[in-house]
């Protein structure tokens, strides 16, 4: 049985090739945290999809922030290229086949997503709440 995370407990990590111990990570976590199973599974989609896009267009050195407090776990998945913008949250996605739904998934399935560049980096901020719809 795991044990509980007590609140406001966070952890870094360095973005990796292999996004099977990050999916991991962000599992346990997020049940330790108190997320229902299958909240933590979405959860675990989203952060995987935003780690592959930053892996596949930023190619740049990121890493990925978890934190849990009383009304869920928030992620930060940031990179050091800094190309990720508002417009990109807001774009169509493409042909099917093409690439570009990476980003809808992720604001589908998680209950806030925020956007912003301290210090000329990308960071993109997912949110999942205990109870559904919770931000």
């Amino acid at each position: 049985m795991l044990t509980p995370l007590r609140p406001a407990e966070a952890v870094h990590t360095p973005l990796g090739e292999d996004l099977a111990p990050l999916r991991e990570l962000v599992r346990a976590f997020a049940v330790r945290a108190g997320l229902e199973r299958s909240r933590a599974d979405l959860l675990v989609l989203a952060v995987s999809e935003a780690a592959a896009n930053v892996l596949e267009h930023a190619r740049a050195p990121g890493t990925v922030s978890l934190r849990s407090d009383a009304d869920g776990v928030t992620v930060h998945v940031a990179d050091e290229a800094g190309a990720l913008t508002a417009d990109h949250l807001r774009a169509a996605p493409r042909r099917p086949g093409h690439g570009g739904l990476g980003l809808r998934i992720i604001q589908r399935v998680c209950d806030r997503v925020r956007l912003d560049h301290p210090g000329g980096r990308t960071r993109l901020e997912l949110f999942m709440g205990h109870r559904l719809n919770a931000a």
